[in-house]
């Protein structure tokens, strides 16, 4: 009998957006950065988006809508 293995599954990742429509795109000395240019954001774990979100004004969109 041939077993298949599974694929381990990935976690979403998400894009933060902030109150302007722009994407994260990095901390930058140590402050976000924002870019109109969403080829640019950096998708992240959700784990990972906590201090973004303490922004008014931010949200989350799943990497994979867009």
């Amino acid at each position: 009998m041939i077993r298949k293995r599974h694929k381990p599954i990935q976690p979403e990742t998400y894009v933060v957006v902030d109150k302007n429509g722009r994407a994260f795109i990095g901390l930058k000395s140590g402050y976000p950065e924002y870019s109109d240019d969403w080829s640019e954001a950096k998708p992240l774990f959700m784990e990972n988006t906590k201090m973004l979100l303490r922004e008014h004004g931010t949200e989350l969109i799943k990497e994979s809508e867009l």
